[in-house]
């Protein structure tokens, strides 16, 4: 694999745009998110789905001071009831948690987690992380490309994929806050290996940290500094990660505390301090049963049925691993181990999701082909341009206006090809 490009420094133009594209995202997204819940902007807290579960830890944490009083539990046939979901989300989601709590003091609301201002504080929360993983998918993918081809790359990801539908729609889900995670583990690891500084090795353990936290299935995404070139890049990274001890230290002893306080939930619950929670409902990975075609095609919830700027991103990013370009391969393992780890799944289409949800977590490393993409298209003639230009239009409008018109029968048995195209045909016709 040819080496892993150094970090080139932003010019002062392309600084001005990170933050530019930052803003205008945090600005978007949070209108948006108003606009779909201002009839009930506390409804989507109290939701009794999994986005509840992620959340409920710190109104029972900070308001009722009980863990075993929390509202999305499941029954265990021996002991109390348990969570199948961990603090980590719930980890980012409390610094506006506490301006929610601050704002209902303020304003003479409810004190009780769950009226107006929390709500509004909680979709400024996923704005923020939504925002902010973009401004950094930016600066990583401009580390393999231009920066043109990484701004279209990066304003893509979010307006033509379920990005956009987790972070509007679903704001307390955790796929928006393990999508900034990974891309701020990912472009801190290679800072580390060019040359850290202190601040790139206290982001890179948290966001370890926390990525393994709120779900186990993306540590393998911690491999990203290992799979760039063996062991080397590995010790190259745990080596300038202790020129800077007393961050690297101090970084992990603050990691180390959501880990401490999920195990004493998980003991107090199960008696171990470590436990596959979703295996007390009898939810399993079953490898003799994979269904990796489902994934990317069924109608219900297929990847790439619901998400199809990522087919040429597929293609390029095969090639480039083909060629041996840094870092497609790593890239495509991963894509790869998430893909048939999601088909083994008992649930492989992830119940009641807009697309299949699973790979929204690793859209960051995936700007980096879909930069490649954009920069391909930027070479050729203007008629390429111009017919590029029209299909980036079309899967932005078809990608909103599904999320727009997406109900929870969409992931059903009944649901068919032939509901799709209607709803597809209503978007076009305006029905």
């Amino acid at each position: 694999m040819r080496r892993i490009p150094a970090h080139v420094p932003l010019v002062q133009w392309e600084q001005t745009l990170q933050w530019a594209l930052f803003l205008f995202i945090l600005v978007v997204n949070w209108r948006a998110a108003w606009l779909q819940h201002e009839h009930d902007p506390y409804e989507f807290l109290r939701r009794g789905t999994d986005s509840l579960g992620y959340y409920q830890w710190l109104p029972c944490t900070f308001l009722e001071w009980d863990w075993s009083r929390m509202y999305w539990t499941h029954m265990q046939d021996n002991g109390p009831w348990i969570s199948l979901f961990t603090l980590g989300v719930a980890v980012l989601e409390l610094p506006f948690f506490l301006l929610g709590q601050w704002g209902a003091w303020a304003f003479g609301y409810e004190q009780n987690g769950f009226s107006s201002p929390y709500g509004v504080a909680i979709m400024l929360g996923t704005s923020f992380y939504a925002a902010a993983g973009c401004a950094i998918t930016f600066r990583l993918a401009r580390r393999f490309s231009s920066a043109a081809p990484a701004l279209i790359a990066t304003g893509l990801l979010y307006g033509a994929t379920n990005l956009n539908y987790y972070s509007v729609h679903e704001p307390m889900m955790s796929h928006v806050h393990s999508f900034f995670l990974i891309v701020l583990y990912a472009y801190c690891a290679l800072r580390v290996l060019d040359g850290p500084r202190a601040i790139h090795v206290v982001a890179l353990v948290l966001s370890a940290s926390l990525i393994v936290l709120i779900r186990q299935l993306n540590v393998f995404s911690l491999l990203f500094p290992l799979l760039l070139g063996g062991w080397e890049p590995l010790r190259t990274l745990f080596r300038n990660m202790l020129r800077h001890k007393p961050a690297f230290f101090g970084a992990l002893a603050v990691g180390l505390v959501p880990w401490v306080l999920q195990m004493m939930y998980w003991r107090y619950t199960t008696g171990s301090l470590i436990t596959f929670t979703y295996g007390h409902k009898d939810e399993h990975f079953h490898f003799d049963k994979m269904v990796p075609g489902l994934v990317l095609f069924s109608v219900r919830n297929g990847w790439l049925i619901y998400t199809p700027l990522m087919v040429p991103v597929l293609v390029m990013l095969c090639k480039r691993a083909w060629q041996g370009v840094a870092p497609a391969r790593t890239i495509l393992l991963l894509v790869c181990i998430t893909w048939l780890l999601y088909s083994a799944w008992w649930c492989w289409w992830l119940g009641t999701s807009y697309g299949h949800r699973g790979f929204v977590d690793l859209y960051a490393l995936l700007a980096i082909p879909l930069a490649w993409v954009v920069q391909d298209v930027l070479k050729r003639s203007l008629i390429w341009k111009l017919v590029a230009a029209g299909l980036a239009y079309a899967l932005i409008k078809l990608n909103l206006g599904l999320a727009d018109r997406f109900s929870w029968y969409w992931s059903w048995h009944e649901w068919t090809w032939k509901h799709l195209f209607e709803q597809v045909s209503g978007l076009v016709t305006g029905a």
